[in-house]
């Protein structure tokens, strides 16, 4: 039963490995895909956190969904609109694929490869 907990574990743990950065750009070099995290800063150094997903671009201006925290401490969703001359910067919050899948095969490795060893010395005692 300790096994199944333990397996139950580490797979549970490797859900939470990934490799991120961030890379910021002017509106002019991003193409405004909706596939990745905004982090919108405007010239008036408002900053708004956007999900993937809940933006577009459409005629030189971004439609996006925001959270906004209100004194209560109640976040709302509302929609906005930013025309790309008042963005000063964007953030983009990217996933690199390559290195989080050979982290998470290494780890993977390793965890068979100590089940394995432990596998052999118990069968090694059993004798």
């Amino acid at each position: 039963m300790k096994k199944i907990i333990i397996y139950l574990t580490i797979a549970s743990l490797l859900n939470l490995v990934g490799c991120y950065y961030q890379q910021q750009m002017t509106p002019e070099e991003y193409n405004f895909d909706g596939k990745e995290e905004l982090q919108v800063t405007t010239m008036d150094s408002l900053v708004h956190s956007i999900n993937s997903g809940d933006y577009y671009y459409e005629r030189d201006t971004l439609f996006a969904k925001v959270s906004k925290m209100t004194p209560n401490n109640v976040i709302i969703k509302y929609d906005t609109k930013i025309p790309v001359e008042e963005i000063e910067k964007l953030e983009i919050v990217k996933m690199d694929v390559l290195e989080t899948t050979l982290i998470i095969g290494g780890v993977l490795l390793i965890v068979v490869a100590i089940i394995s060893k432990i596998a052999i010395d118990e069968k090694f005692e059993d004798m």
